[in-house]
């Protein structure tokens, strides 16, 4: 509304003014000034600096009256009082609303806790550091533009900042990485049955995999999880090509694998409502994809079968057994650990804690893929960084 207001009051006509309106109201009603401060209990001093604008700061209740007397909705009111008012008094409007809109559209705690921003940043430096990271000239876009791209066609803007803030900045990265490499259903069918050796490789197993899709029009980046949200994953449809975030949610090796897998499920399968969505979040509630159990189904058939898990689970305390039925699949074991937790889970049995020491370290995989922190200066350096990694 302010925004508003200052906009109509810089197109007024020259010649519009509250001083000009007053004085023809005055000869209109037949009173004197005088006689009109007397009757609205008006200093002379202050309604002089409301009409020629001299005030430093504004009697709020004398403008009113003077908007009452002029017949003026208090919109209008605002717009003729704003008219050729001192540069510092807008400025300091103006600052008023960037404190507003940056509150109402940021977790300010959150992200100062993730190194996004400094706890003790001014309002010019908060507006700098989101309009470098994002890549917009104003804070404003963050909404106007990144809203209409996301959220025009399924009404579905998050009131959860962070989770708004992750969903704006993973589609930025990925518009901004743009994998000239065309998208090809074919060759990803063809490359998945592929994929599966490699989760033996807890180094560089990912990146060599990542790479791949990337050559095939399937663009894959593996960030860390933002706090206040349980994205485990997704996938965004871009300019018709499939982008996909896969997160250490739970910090767990083999959780990462049989995101992508069910990420990819979505890719193969989905397309279609992403097209109307433009992204589809796992882990999160989401209407939009109905293929969440299939997604899932798939990503475990395709890692361990149930056939398979049914002759190892008897065998499950026997390390030795557990890794070579893992070297003939061509998976890692932790993979199998994994899924006796969740098959176990599912009949009320807790196996949560147990395995743990043949679950490998996430942070032997990160170091390999050049992850985008919340920290980098700006979505673009990152996204260059990333397709210079991806592009083999």
């Amino acid at each position: 509304m302010i925004n508003s207001i200052l906009s109509k009051s810089m197109h007024l006509p020259e010649t519009a003014s509250l001083k000009n309106s007053f004085f023809e109201k005055l000869k209109l009603s037949g009173l004197s000034k005088t006689q009109f401060e007397n009757l609205a209990n008006i200093q002379r001093r202050s309604l002089d600096g409301i009409l020629d604008k001299t005030s430093k700061q504004t009697d709020i209740i004398n403008l009113l009256k003077i908007g009452e007397f002029l017949e003026l909705s208090f919109e209008d009111l605002l717009i003729y009082h704003f008219k050729d008012r001192p540069v510092e008094e807008i400025k300091e409007l103006q600052t008023s609303m960037d404190v507003t809109f940056i509150n109402k559209s940021f977790d300010l705690k959150t992200l100062s806790s993730l190194g996004f921003i400094d706890k003790e940043s001014t309002v010019d430096e908060l507006k700098r550091r989101i309009c470098n990271f994002f890549q917009i000239e104003s804070i404003y876009q963050y909404d106007s533009e990144l809203n209409e791209v996301l959220y025009s066609r399924t009404k579905r803007k998050f009131s959860d900042k962070m989770k708004d803030f992750w969903i704006k900045s993973s589609y930025k990265y990925f518009e901004l990485i743009n994998n000239p490499n065309e998208y090809s259903r074919d060759d990803l069918k063809e490359l998945i049955p592929k994929i599966k050796p490699y989760t033996q490789n807890v180094e560089s197993g990912l990146l060599t995999v990542f790479r791949a899709l990337y050559n095939v029009g399937v663009t894959v980046v593996f960030q860390l999880m933002l706090p206040k949200t349980q994205i485990r994953g997704a996938t965004f449809l871009i300019k018709n090509k499939p982008y996909i975030v896969v997160t250490d949610l739970n910090k767990s090796y083999p959780t990462i694998w049989f995101s992508l897998l069910h990420e990819l499920h979505h890719v193969l399968f989905d397309l279609e409502q992403l097209s109307q969505s433009t992204y589809h979040l796992t882990g999160e509630p989401d209407l939009f994809l109905m293929q969440e159990d299939k997604a899932n189904q798939f990503a475990s058939d395709y890692l361990i079968s149930d056939e398979k898990m049914r002759y190892i689970e008897p065998l499950i305390h026997n390390h030795l057994m557990v890794t070579k039925f893992s070297k003939e699949l061509q998976i890692h074991p932790s993979i199998i650990y994994s899924q006796f937790q969740y098959r176990q889970a599912e009949l009320g049995n807790n196996y949560w804690a147990a395995f743990k020491e043949y679950f490998p370290s996430v942070e032997l995989s990160k170091r390999y893929l050049n992850i985008s922190n919340w920290d980098v200066e700006s979505l673009e350096v990152a996204a260059l960084k990333v397709k210079e990694l991806l592009t083999v």
